[in-house]
């Protein structure tokens, strides 16, 4: 019976018991009319576009990306650690101020990053038009309250015996509150605040296919004209400022007790305050409203979206939410595990790197060139994606374990996959699925993403209601939707905390 007992092991394969449906619909709807499509796609690949033209339209647009998802990261991280500090309970112990405040800002940064940027951004560009800084506010709304909630847990890990002996010399409030939170804001800075500028360089892409600008209207473009080598120039281009940006990160390197770093900090923390408040003044004042009509009849518009329907597009929305998750969690250590050898290991890399670096909407869109649009091609495309992120952890954690219990276990005469799974992954499997629910989280807000583009759940109702200015229809969709992901991110919460 111990057998059959259910342990972190295999709980990380289990989830793959979704593709069994999921690929019965892939299969039926297969078509071959886009096959040499599809093959011309991979071949491109290799063959990209070089000439002169198109290396200076990689750079300006690539600018543009760097430029769009700096800023956006700079705003977010700066205000992200405002909001972490004034909704965590050290701020309110200093202060002195009720809890009431606390759980306010709280819900409100809840329901803020529960909308996935590009929402954000399609709805910003229905009432204001495609405009360059579109992008940033889009990214910066959601980044921010994420941010934020990360810099809350690292100040909740604040020793209260601190707090208590600062307390008793009566200091200046302002001054304790500096003097407990510099560490811990730096740290976090330092090991979460420089891979969300990879996260908004990466949004800035996806937001890029919707027209905002940058390296990923040129790739949408390309991908409409099915011009595949000129695609690939650029998505080689974009490869190749990921993993610059990565090295860069690595090498930089913070000293906490340098006073003229500090300095520089503080000095740049205000300036980006007061031009942020500045910016957002000129954008509100001197941009036109081109739809601003549509959204003043808010209340006199009406919804010709049925309540079957509407429960029907909720159930769309989880369904591809789980068989997305399944996929994501489960493949990884299966693909790994199987073809568990140096050779093998480099190409699940590189096809790892592809599925992160492709933009979503254009894995979906290549894989609908031979297959109908479905929710199990939507999921499929989702999983994938979130996949090769989930492997690169994978792989990190492996790579950096100890491997005695492997070779030990190699060397008795066990088979090298059995000795894999039981002397390197099992003892992963526990921090693996506690990432996994993390992750979880970002999977149900980019299901907006492929729904947009798949013609499946909320995303679909969406896009439709924003096309036809229903925006009864657009907040009823944006409640639920909002919905899904608060209910996903407190059970993922939940698992979480069982799993450290």
């Amino acid at each position: 019976m111990n057998k059959l007992k259910l342990n972190h092991t295999s709980l990380s394969f289990l989830p793959l018991l979704v593709c069994i449906p999921l690929g019965y619909q892939l299969i039926n709807n297969i078509h071959f009319g886009g096959f040499k499509l599809f093959q011309e796609f991979l071949i491109s690949a290799f063959n990209p576009k070089i000439d002169n033209e198109i290396i200076i339209t990689a750079i300006k647009r690539l600018n543009e990306t760097i430029l769009i998802g700096f800023f956006s990261w700079l705003v977010s991280i700066i205000f992200g650690a405002i909001f972490g500090i004034i909704s965590s309970n050290i701020f309110y112990k200093i202060f002195n101020i009720p809890n009431f405040f606390n759980h306010i800002i709280r819900f409100c940064l809840t329901i803020i990053r529960s909308i996935h940027e590009v929402v954000w951004g399609i709805i910003l560009m229905q009432i204001y038009g495609i405009n360059f800084s579109i992008g940033i506010i889009a990214i910066c709304i959601p980044y921010i309250a994420v941010n934020s909630k990360v810099f809350a847990e690292q100040l909740e890990t604040i020793d209260y015996k601190s707090f208590e002996s600062i307390n008793q010399i009566n200091a200046p409030k302002f001054s304790s509150l500096l003097t407990l939170i510099w560490n811990p804001i730096i740290n976090t800075f330092k090991n979460f605040g420089l891979y969300r500028l990879e996260c908004a360089i990466r949004s800035t892409v996806i937001l890029g296919l919707f027209g905002i600008g940058g390296i990923g209207t040129s790739i949408f473009l390309s991908f409409q004209t099915l011009n595949f080598r000129e695609l690939w120039t650029y998505l080689w281009s974009l490869a190749i400022l990921i993993i610059l940006s990565g090295l860069i990160f690595k090498k930089i390197k913070f000293n906490t007790t340098n006073k003229i770093l500090s300095i520089f900090f503080i000095a740049v923390f205000f300036i980006t305050i007061l031009f942020s408040f500045l910016y957002f003044l000129y954008f509100i004042f001197n941009n036109n409203f081109e739809n601003l009509n549509s959204v003043s009849s808010l209340f006199k518009s009406s919804s010709d979206l049925g309540l079957f329907d509407f429960l029907k597009l909720i159930l769309e929305t989880i369904n591809l939410s789980l068989l997305s998750t399944g996929i994501a969690i489960s493949l990884p250590p299966l693909v790994i595990g199987i073809f568990n050898n140096n050779s093998s290991k480099i190409f699940i890399k590189i096809f790892a790197f592809l599925l992160r670096l492709i933009p979503t909407p254009v894995i979906l869109l290549t894989l609908l060139t031979f297959n109908n649009p479905s929710l199990s091609l939507a999921a499929l495309t989702l999983g994938l994606h979130n996949a090769g992120i989930t492997s690169k952890l994978l792989f990190t954690n492996l790579d950096n374990q100890d491997k005695r219990n492997y070779i030990a276990m190699k060397s008795l005469g066990i088979s090298k996959k059995t000795s894999w799974l039981l002397g390197l992954f099992s003892q992963q499997a526990k921090s693996y699925l506690a990432y996994c629910a993390y992750r979880s989280d970002i999977i149900i807000r980019e299901t907006a993403i492929v729904g947009i583009i798949g013609s499946v759940g909320l995303g679909w109702q969406l896009q439709e209601s924003l096309s036809s200015f229903a925006w009864q229809e657009v907040t009823v969709v944006l409640i639920a939707y909002s919905s899904i992901a608060i209910v996903g991110e407190l059970i993922n919460g939940k698992i979480k905390n069982s799993l450290t």
